[in-house]
């Protein structure tokens, strides 16, 4: 299939902006033992800053998830760009705990904007939709884990740690003045639909396949939102290291496996893929606890990275479950919903380790929180083994017809 060079330049650039946005996601999370020295914050405070960011993208899912539908491609790409500019000046100018909730606020905005519309540009440009939500996917991914290895390995050398971070992605920003120059693949012949509150229901046909994939991925994301959240205070609090460098290396490796993880699971079935993810995650927290208790670096490192890649194959194989049996015009909707669970696990579990984190020790918090992940994971991947055929049928009937 021919594809125009400009469709293909435009591919690239997209692209590259979605990777910058989400790398601008994880840019504060090196810095959080810092900013809690400085703001005398609490792990409580810490992992609710963290959750606002996810608490944005569930709006933004929720009440502004067709917006790019509406309004075209480019205009929403531009207003994601806008508000990840907005978002990355509060963080330089603003270092207070206002300052910080504003800025990840803002960044989640745009996050939710820009993986919606990047997805359905290059499915557009690409012609291609399973090739745009793999490069959307390992953007996402990979992007969440570079944006904490740039501000790590910014903030380790330069002199002003909570400025210099920044002030690299700013710059990263600019080939966003092309925006302008791509094409527009919307077209409206006659008036804009107008703009409504997403209806988000899963059909009930589908409802325990749909719950299963749903736990699957709460489990994986709360496991990469508790790295990405409380990765340096683990290290310093139960592994007594420290480190800008370190701490972004690891949120790295665990993001960059999970990136991993989906290709591993490219060609596997869905029913099979999830239930391998899912059981990842108990044994990387167990390592992780382990890991406490022995002071063992290689051992948490280890269990950072098999959590990625059971995050990265749940995640793959819960939406892969999901958009298989969902209605043919319900896809859309039942993404939606899979995508508010991920996001949940980005909040309540997390927060609830922050809380535990202010009565118990690390050692004792971790083995709480694997148990629960453990508990659900086996849950999830028993009810995925018992989907009978008679499951899948009347969604892939109704599909066919």
């Amino acid at each position: 299939m021919h594809i125009p060079a400009q469709s293909r330049r435009a591919a690239w650039l997209s692209a590259y902006l979605l990777l910058v946005v989400m790398m601008a996601g994880t840019l504060p999370t090196p810095l959080y033992p810092v900013y809690a020295k400085q703001l005398g914050l609490s792990p409580l405070l810490v992992t609710m800053v963290f959750a606002s960011y996810a608490l944005a993208i569930l709006f933004k899912l929720m009440v502004f998830g067709k917006l790019s539908d509406l309004l075209g491609r480019r205009p929403v790409l531009g207003l994601a760009l806008g508000l990840t500019l907005a978002g990355l000046l509060a963080f330089l100018f603003w270092p207070t705990l206002t300052g910080l909730f504003v800025g990840r606020i803002l960044s989640g905005m745009a996050v939710g904007l820009m993986v919606g519309a990047t997805t359905a540009y290059l499915a557009e440009l690409l012609r291609n939709r399973a090739l745009a939500a793999l490069i959307t996917s390992l953007s996402n991914m990979s992007g969440l884990g570079l944006g904490a290895l740039l501000s790590g390995a910014v903030s380790q050398y330069a002199a002003e740690p909570l400025h210099a971070c920044y002030q690299v992605s700013l710059a990263l920003l600019l080939p966003a003045l092309a925006l302008p120059w791509l094409p527009e693949t919307v077209k409206h012949d006659g008036p804009r639909p107008a703009l409504r509150l997403q209806r988000l229901r899963v059909p009930p046909e589908i409802r325990q396949a749909f719950v299963a994939a749903a736990l699957a991925v709460l489990c994986g994301f709360s496991f990469l939102g508790l790295f990405a959240a409380l990765a340096g205070r683990f290290l310093a609090v139960g592994l007594h290291r420290s480190g800008f460098l370190l701490s972004g290396g690891v949120v790295f490796s665990a993001f960059c496996c999970a990136a991993i993880g989906q290709l591993l699971v490219m060609r596997m079935s869905p029913r099979k893929a999830l239930p391998a993810g899912v059981l990842l995650l108990p044994l990387a927290l167990a390592c992780v606890w382990v890991a406490f208790r022995m002071a063992s670096m290689p051992l948490f490192l280890g269990g950072a990275a098999l959590g990625g890649v059971g995050a990265g194959i749940a995640l793959r194989g819960g939406l892969g479950l999901v958009t298989m049996l969902a209605p043919g015009e319900r896809i859309a909707e039942v993404s939606s919903c899979f995508f508010v669970a991920a996001y949940l696990g980005l909040i309540a579990p997390v927060v609830g380790v922050g809380l535990l984190l202010s009565v118990l020790d690390m050692s004792s918090t971790i083995g709480l929180f694997g148990l629960l992940v453990g508990a659900l994971s086996i849950y999830s991947s028993r009810a995925v083994a018992g989907l009978g055929e008679e499951t899948a049928q009347p969604a892939l009937a109704a599909r066919s017809e």
